[in-house]
C-alpha cells in the first residue's frame, strides 16, 4: 500500500486553493541572520562530511539480521535480468490526450524502483555483480528525455503536452529521481569509476543540469514560495531532495553554497505557514510527504552542518510530528480527510525524528511500533526495498529502533484550534468502543474537499461511518473539475444538503462560530456551516453541534433557519457496512461477520430513509473499502424554515 500512495502523490500536481490558517509574522527561522559567506562557514566540511556518511552507512548495513540481508540480496537478483522498459513518447502523451497519468509513471517507477533494490543488494554483498545491471540503470534514467512527470509540465515557461528541448524542470518526478542517483554516485561512485569514470561523471552531469542549475535559476516554481504563493507538501519535499542532490554531489563550491541558502529561504516559505497547532491540511497521507519531509530536511542540514544549523528544537517542529499520532485510529487507520486514504504506515523514520526533536518517548515508541508492523523492526527494510533514500533514512535510526519499547499511539483526544479538527476515543490506550474525528476549516485548504463540519465514526477500531477519502489521481483531480468528481463533493460526507445544493469550494466557504470544549470525559464541538453554501442554498443558519459523549453515545443536532424551502434537505451518512437495517426509529449498521455496528437513532416524525448503493471501480478506493459503498439518506418531511433535528449514535 505504501508503493501505491507514493506513485499516487508523486503523480500530483498543485491543487491552488489556499490553506485557511491566519496570515502571521514571518518566522524565517532558517533564513533569520543568515546568507551564503555564513552557510559556507557551515559547511566547509563538506568533503569530509560525505566520507562520514558513506563510512557510516556502511557500517549500519552490517547490523542488518542475515536473514533481511538475504532477502533483500534476493531483490536484487530478481532484476539481473531486468529488460529495461522503454519509455515511449505516446504513452507519455496519454495525460494530454486523455488524463491517463499511471501507465507512464509505471513505466519509468519499474526503472527506479529496480535500480533501487539493485543498489541496495550491492551494498550488502559488495561482490559486484550487480555493477553491470546498475550502470544499465544509471544509463537509462540518464537518458531520459525528462525526469519530470507529464502532470507537471505546467511548470516549464510554456506548457506543451512533451518536455521542451533543453529545460529541465524540478518537480516531484525529478527531485525523488536526484535523490536516487544522488545516494548511488556518493555510495558506488568508487566501483562504477573502475568500469568507467565517465559514469560517476555522467551522474554528476545530470544532476547538474536537471536538478541544481534550474533550482537556481528559477524563482518562480511555486513550489518555492518566493513570490508570496502559499505552498504544500511540495516545498519540502522538493527542497529535501535538492539539498540532498547538493550535499551529496556538487563539487562548485559557489554552486553548493548557493543551493543549501536557496533551500533555506525556500523552506522558511513552509514553515512560515505552518499553523501554530501543528496540524496538517493535507491530511495524514501526505503529513509523511509535508512534516515528514521537513524534519528528514532538517536533520541532514544539521548533520552536514555540524549543528551548526539546528532548528529541530523549535516547539512547532514537535508539534508537527505529533499531528500523525493524534489521527491515529488503530491499527493502520487514520482520520482520513482531504485527500487521503484510510490506511496507511507513515514514514517510520520522520516518526521517531520527530520523537527525538521533540523528546517524546511516545513518538518514538510509536514508530517503534510502525517498524514492527511487518513482523519485526529489521523485516521493516523489506518494505523500503523500492526507495534508496528513504532506506537509508531508516537504517540511520534502526540501531535505535531496535531498543525502543513498541507501543502503539492511541491518544484520548486531540484538539487543533488552527485546523479546527478534533479526534476522541472512548478510552486511552485502546481501540475498543467510539473513535470520533470531526472538522470545521475550510473548503479552501490543500488538497481539499467539500467537507466542513464532516465526521467520521469508528467502532472498536473498524470504519462505521465513514470519510471516503480520495480515488486514483486523474487528470480531472486537480482540475477545474474537482468537484464533479463525487468523493469530493459535500453530498458524499456525513453533512447535509440544503433546497438541493452542496457546499462550496473556495476560502470564503467556511466554519464560522467555532467552538469546542472539554470537562468530565465529553466533548463538544460545534460551528456555524451557513457560510459554506452559496447564496442560492438559501441558508440562514445551520448550527452542527456534535457531542461525544462518556466515549458511549456520540450525538449531532442540528439547528436551522432557512430563507426558502424549494425542496426536502437530505443528511448523508456514509457507511461501508453492507448490513443496514431500518426499523421505525433506528438504522441498525453491522459488519459481515457481526462483530461491530451502530445503531443510529432518528425522529421518523422528521425524516424518511432511504439507502443508495455506490458501487466503486476504482482500484484506490476498491482497495480502501471494497466493491461498494452505501449512502443513508435522511430526508426531511417536515418543510419548515426553521427546524432543530438530533441523530444519536450508539
Amino acid at each position: 500500500m505504501h508503493t501505491i500512495i507514493k506513485r499516487l502523490f508523486l503523480a500530483a500536481i498543485i491543487f491552488l486553493s489556499l490553506p485557511a490558517f491566519a496570515q502571521q509574522a514571518p518566522r524565517n527561522w532558517l533564513s533569520t541572520g543568515q546568507n551564503a559567506a555564513l552557510v559556507s562557514k557551515e559547511i566547509s566540511g563538506i568533503t569530509t562530511w560525505r566520507e562520514q556518511q558513506a563510512a557510516q552507512i556502511n557500517t549500519l548495513l552490517n547490523q542488518i539480521p542475515d536473514s533481511t540481508r538475504q532477502r533483500l540480496i534476493h531483490n536484487g537478483e530478481t532484476y539481473l535480468s531486468f529488460e529495461w522498459p522503454n519509455l515511449p513518447a505516446t504513452v507519455f502523451l496519454q495525460f494530454a490526450e486523455n488524463g491517463n497519468r499511471s501507465h507512464y509513471e509505471a513505466m519509468r517507477g519499474k526503472r527506479r524502483a529496480a535500480l533501487s533494490a539493485l543498489v541496495m543488494a550491492e551494498l550488502l554483498e559488495h561482490h559486484g555483480r550487480f555493477i553491470p545491471q546498475i550502470i544499465n540503470g544509471i544509463w537509462a534514467i540518464c537518458e531520459e528525455s525528462t525526469w519530470a512527470l507529464p502532470a507537471h509540465l505546467s511548470l516549464q515557461h510554456h506548457y506543451t503536452p512533451l518536455p521542451n528541448p533543453g529545460e529541465n524542470i524540478v518537480d516531484l518526478g525529478a527531485e525523488e529521481t536526484a535523490s536516487l542517483m544522488s545516494w548511488t554516485y556518493l555510495l558506488l561512485k568508487d566501483q562504477l569509476a573502475k568500469v568507467a569514470p565517465v559514469i560517476p561523471e555522467r551522474i554528476q552531469y545530470e544532476l547538474e543540469i536537471r536538478i541544481i542549475k534550474p533550482f537556481l535559476q528559477r524563482d518562480d516554481f511555486w513550489w518555492m514560495g518566493f513570490h508570496g504563493q502559499r505552498v504544500n507538501n511540495w516545498n519540502p519535499w522538493c527542497n529535501h531532495n535538492v539539498l540532498v542532490t547538493a550535499l551529496l554531489t556538487e563539487d562548485d563550491s559557489a554552486e553548493l553554497v548557493n543551493t543549501v541558502y536557496k533551500t533555506m529561504r525556500s523552506v522558511d516559505n513552509f514553515i512560515n505557514q505552518y499553523p501554530d497547532d501543528g496540524g496538517c491540511d493535507e491530511g495524514p497521507a501526505y503529513w509523511s510527504h509535508a512534516g515528514g519531509q521537513l524534519i528528514q530536511y532538517l536533520h541532514i542540514l544539521k548533520s552536514a552542518s555540524y549543528n551548526k544549523i539546528d532548528i529541530i528544537g523549535k516547539p512547532l517542529i514537535g508539534k508537527m510530528g505529533k499531528y500523525i499520532e493524534k489521527v491515529h485510529i488503530a491499527g493502520r487507520a487514520y482520520v482520513d480527510f482531504a485527500d487521503s486514504h484510510p490506511y496507511l504506515t507513515p514514514d517510520v523514520a520522520s516518526v521517531f525524528n520527530f520523537g527525538e526533536a521533540a523528546r517524546d518517548d511516545t513518538l518514538k515508541q510509536f514508530a517503534s511500533w510502525l517498524a514492527n508492523e511487518s513482523g519485526n523492526a529489521s523485516q521493516h527494510f523489506i518494505q523500503l526495498d523500492h526507495d534508496l533514500g528513504e532506506f537509508i533514512n531508516y537504517l540511520k535510526i534502526y540501531p535505535e529502533i531496535i531498543n525502543t519499547p513498541a507501543k502503539e499511539s492511541l491518544l484520548q483526544y486531540a484538539w487543533f484550534p488552527n485546523l479546527e479538527v478534533l479526534t476522541a476515543r472512548a478510552h486511552a490506550g485502546s481501540s475498543d468502543g467510539l473513535f470520533l474525528a470531526a472538522k470545521g476549516g475550510t473548503n479552501g485548504e490543500s488538497h481539499n474537499h467539500n467537507d466542513v463540519g464532516n465526521f467520521i465514526l469508528y467502532v472498536n477500531g473498524k470504519p462505521a461511518i465513514i470519510d471516503i477519502g480520495v480515488g486514483t489521481y486523474t487528470k480531472e483531480t486537480f482540475s477545474k473539475d474537482r468537484y464533479k468528481i463525487f468523493t469530493m463533493q459535500s453530498v458524499w460526507h456525513n453533512l447535509p444538503t440544503i433546497n438541493g445544493i452542496m457546499q462550496h469550494e473556495g476560502l470564503a466557504y467556511r466554519a464560522t462560530d467555532v467552538r469546542f470544549n472539554t470537562q468530565g470525559g465529553n466533548y463538544h464541538f460545534s460551528m456555524n456551516l451557513a457560510d459554506t453554501y452559496p447564496k442560492e442554498a438559501g441558508v440562514k443558519s445551520w448550527m452542527r453541534s456534535m457531542d461525544f459523549i462518556q466515549g458511549k453515545q456520540f450525538m449531532l443536532t442540528e439547528k436551522y433557519a432557512l430563507e426558502k424551502y424549494t425542496q426536502p434537505f437530505t443528511l448523508s451518512l456514509i457507511t461501508p457496512l453492507k448490513n443496514i437495517q431500518v426499523k421505525k426509529d433506528k438504522i441498525i449498521i453491522r459488519s459481515d461477520d457481526d462483530s461491530y455496528g451502530l445503531q443510529i437513532s432518528y425522529d421518523p416524525k422528521q425524516f424518511d430513509v432511504k439507502i443508495e448503493k455506490e458501487p466503486l471501480t476504482d482500484p484506490a478506493l476498491k482497495e480502501g473499502w471494497g466493491d461498494a459503498l452505501y449512502r443513508i439518506l435522511l430526508v426531511d418531511k417536515t418543510r419548515h424554515l426553521d427546524g432543530k433535528y438530533k441523530i444519536v449514535f450508539e
